[in-house]
């Protein structure tokens, strides 16, 4: 049978896709295996929480050039602080949620991060230039660190 003959059986061109040809009739699921039955209480709550501080950081991040000052009561905040903030609560929530199901690595990264971002909200906001200096050292020794760490495991 040559390369332009179509195949005896339609169906057999597409014998590689999966259960029943492949062709979308019952029994053919196009999901991946393992995600027919996902719901939101299959979501891991820990790193959905670190995650959308994260993204608030972000998304505060990317709004200051657009809104010079949020009013909390009293103070006028810019967002980036507050994206600061939101990004040192983000990672301190990681550390813990790694850190407490054993995840050494990836809950140390975290909590360098944590430690690093809070020093550099807590020295801005005090005007400490020896707290900012040391977060920064802090976060570039602690991503050497890191890095050597993590190469273990490749």
């Amino acid at each position: 049978m040559s390369r332009d003959d179509p195949p005896e059986d339609d169906a057999s061109e597409y014998d590689d896709l999966g259960p029943n040809g492949g062709l979308g009739g019952a029994g053919d699921d196009l999901a991946p295996a393992g995600l027919e039955a996902v719901s939101l209480a299959d979501l891991d709550p820990g790193p959905l929480v670190t995650g959308a501080f994260v993204g608030l950081a972000g998304l505060l991040f990317l709004l200051q050039p657009v809104v010079p000052f949020v009013e909390l009561g009293a103070l006028r905040v810019r967002p980036v602080a507050l994206s600061a903030l939101a990004l040192a609560v983000g990672l301190w929530v990681g550390a813990a949620v790694y850190l407490r199901r054993g995840k050494r690595l990836v809950g140390g990264a975290h909590g360098v991060g944590a430690v690093g971002w809070s020093g550099i909200v807590l020295g801005t906001a005090a005007g400490n230039g020896t707290v900012l200096l040391g977060a920064i050292v802090v976060l570039v020794v602690g991503m050497v660190a890191l890095a050597v760490e993590s190469r273990r495991y490749t």
